[in-house]
């Protein structure tokens, strides 16, 4: 299972954009995982178990959709995505 997932990742996962999930985790619509602001930059901790449940899926098929789409090289590194406010 996989520890965090990139919010790039997860919007695809989604079908939006970053932006768009940024902003829906910001007003607290999508309760994906941990959204932090420090000053003007912000950056989400996405959870896999949170979008799951969010999307009514398994963990099994959120760590496929994640694989197929970051493929298996993408994993061995985090990052986090920021958003400018």
């Amino acid at each position: 299972m996989i520890g965090r997932i990139r919010t790039a990742t997860a919007a695809k996962i989604c079908g939006v954009s970053t932006g768009y999930l940024l902003e829906k985790m910001r007003t607290g619509e999508y309760d994906l995982g941990d959204y932090n602001k420090n000053g003007k930059k912000a950056y989400a901790v996405i959870r896999p178990g949170k979008l799951a449940a969010h999307l009514q899926r398994s963990i099994s098929e959120i760590d496929t959709a994640v694989r197929e789409i970051e493929g298996e090289e993408g994993r061995k590194t985090t990052c986090r995505s920021t958003l400018t406010i």
